[in-house]
């Protein structure tokens, strides 16, 4: 009975393995959207405002904007992603009127005051404010350096007398 069970099992995984390399050629990775979210530069600009590098590492170098990138994509409905991207617009379009610049060729000091100065997204502002603080805060480098934090604290010593 279990002979039978095994050929069983072993034919239909090679009828399985002989069909993916058609399954496997016919995909790219243009094919995933991986990145709904247009404005990385614009994005990477806002993070490092909102965290500069001082004697530590900012939130721009511990890649901040690369995990709001990804949240935004996996976690929030499209809709929401365009309301994120239009905010981006504005800023960009804000920083191109007033500094003659794009946002992200910006000094920190002239991009805090674009970011302060809008008036009409500060609900999507103050969302990616909070995404770069849980961000910053949940990074290896905050989590070993600042709360002291072990992969796995307890410690096994097998050979103690007793």
């Amino acid at each position: 009975m279990k002979r039978r069970n095994l050929i069983k099992s072993l034919g239909l995984g090679l009828i399985g393995a002989s069909h993916f390399p058609a399954w496997a050629n016919n995909w790219s990775d243009k094919d995933l959207d991986f990145n709904n979210i247009e404005p990385s530069g614009v994005l990477s600009k806002f993070v490092d405002v909102t965290i500069p590098e001082t004697n530590s590492p900012g939130a721009k170098s511990i890649g901040a904007h690369l995990y709001i990138q990804r949240i935004l994509n996996d976690c929030y409905p499209t809709n929401f992603q365009k309301e994120i991207n239009e905010t981006a617009a504005n800023i960009n379009k804000a920083a191109n009127t007033r500094f003659g610049k794009s946002f992200e060729n910006l000094q920190n000091n002239e991009a805090l005051d674009i970011i302060k100065s809008n008036a009409t997204d500060t609900k999507n502002i103050n969302f990616l404010k909070n995404l770069t603080i849980r961000a910053y805060t949940s990074s290896e480098y905050y989590l070993t350096t600042h709360k002291n934090y072990q992969m796995a604290p307890g410690f096994f010593h097998g050979c103690v007398e007793i």
